[in-house]
């Protein structure tokens, strides 16, 4: 057997590999400036955890009051760690936990300075509500910023909180947006430990088992029946049927950072990661763009508005070649703004995604969504060629 047979072949994947390498090395960059990786802290920021010791300020009366739980001498608070209590009634019922998010976040800061909370998450592992610490920021901003963004995460469980999508207020940004960050970053690390005790995918199995499933289909019929117009139209629609609005399954730019810097949860992540785990094998057997033609639910959502009976603009290869390099424009551009931290994380916060998220999804997100959607019913797949931040990921991670 000649070697020199399989070099090209050999060479070309050791080079797939590399750009997929530069494609993470790219995403750990974006992750740096926020003091975690994979869920643990770098630099000079500590993180409590369970074991640091830490001397934790206890919620005074009010804010017990606030928290919806009787005053301290009518239950006990048990520290349990160092950013944490349990909460037992006179007669010895379990209440459930309070927690603070000051140890969490001691690099996040407001207007004045840091904003801890306290949230109190019920027997049943549910936020029931949120009360705020004593801080520095101007009374009416903070009033403003905590009466906008807390209700959205009140009611949710752990898991379903740490993925809601909330803006910041108009008119008490800097307060709303260490509100948003201080809940962000304590429910990971809640949902972290949850999943370690109940390692089950947050979707659930039968959800995921269906969504491994979709992707199975849909790799079935691109290798065996690739020619078939109906099959194509059917993977669409169980795309964005299962995949979109029934799992929420995507990939996003804001969630492959989110994992970088704070890790993730094989177990609950695992239909995510199984969709992951298909974009990235599809191409090395010889199928590129494989996630953006047949597994992206807002991609086929695309797909499915340009077959509608609209007169369509021709565009000519010209077109699409200045859409493509207005996509890699916008992409360093956001990769800036990332590096350099000059954004924060909330530049991907607009990314069309999580509008299959309808209970969550911020309205200027919902807007979005349709828009492209809307566009795409004349020139097939607008935000595809011309914007979309994850698909020129892919594509650099293929080249």
């Amino acid at each position: 057997m000649n070697i020199k047979h399989f070099m090209p072949y050999i060479i070309k994947h050791l080079e797939h590999v590399v750009s997929l390498l530069v494609v993470f090395l790219m995403l750990v960059a974006t992750a740096l400036w926020s003091g975690k990786l994979f869920g643990h802290d770098i630099g000079s920021n500590a993180n409590p955890g369970n074991n640091a010791k830490t001397t934790l300020v206890r919620p005074d009366n009010e804010q017990m009051r606030t928290l919806g739980l009787p005053a301290n001498n009518d239950c006990e608070l048990t520290q349990r760690d160092s950013a944490s209590w349990t909460v037992t009634a006179q007669d010895g019922t379990d209440l459930g936990v309070v927690v603070s998010t000051a140890p969490y976040a001691r690099h996040i800061k407001g207007f004045a300075g840091t904003t801890p909370l306290y949230l109190y998450i019920n027997t049943q592992g549910h936020i029931s509500q949120i009360a705020a610490a004593e801080n520095a920021e101007t009374p009416d901003f903070f009033k403003r910023a905590f009466e906008g963004t807390t209700p959205q995460w009140t009611g949710k469980s752990v898991a379903d909180a740490s993925h809601a999508n909330v803006d910041a207020v108009s008119g008490a940004t800097y307060s709303s947006k260490a509100i948003i960050a201080n809940v962000q970053n304590t429910l990971a690390a809640r949902s972290r430990a949850e999943s370690a005790t109940a390692p089950i995918p947050a979707i659930g199995w039968a959800r995921t088992i269906i969504v491994t499933l979709v992707l199975l289909t849909g790799i079935l019929i691109t290798f065996k029946w690739r020619g078939h117009k109906w099959l194509r139209m059917v993977q669409l629609l169980l795309n964005v049927g299962i995949l979109g609005f029934w799992c929420g399954q995507f990939l996003s730019l804001s969630l492959l950072r989110g994992w970088v810097a704070n890790g993730l949860d094989p177990v609950a992540s695992l239909p995510t990661v199984l969709v992951l785990g298909v974009a990235v094998i599809m191409p090395f057997i010889k199928r590129p763009h494989h996630y953006c033609s047949w597994v992206c639910p807002y991609g086929s959502l695309q797909a499915l508005a340009s077959q509608l009976p609209f007169p369509k603009v021709h565009c000519s290869p010209k077109v699409y070649k200045t859409m493509s390099r207005i996509r890699i424009t916008v992409f360093a551009i956001i990769m800036l703004l990332l590096w350099t931290a000059f954004w924060d994380i909330q530049v991907l916060n607009y990314e069309p995604f999580s509008a299959f998220m309808v209970n969550s999804a911020a309205p200027i997100v919902m807007v979005l969504a349709c828009v492209f959607v809307v566009a795409s019913c004349f020139v097939p797949n607008v935000w595809c060629k011309c914007l979309c931040p994850m698909g020129q990921l892919l594509n650099l991670s293929e080249k």
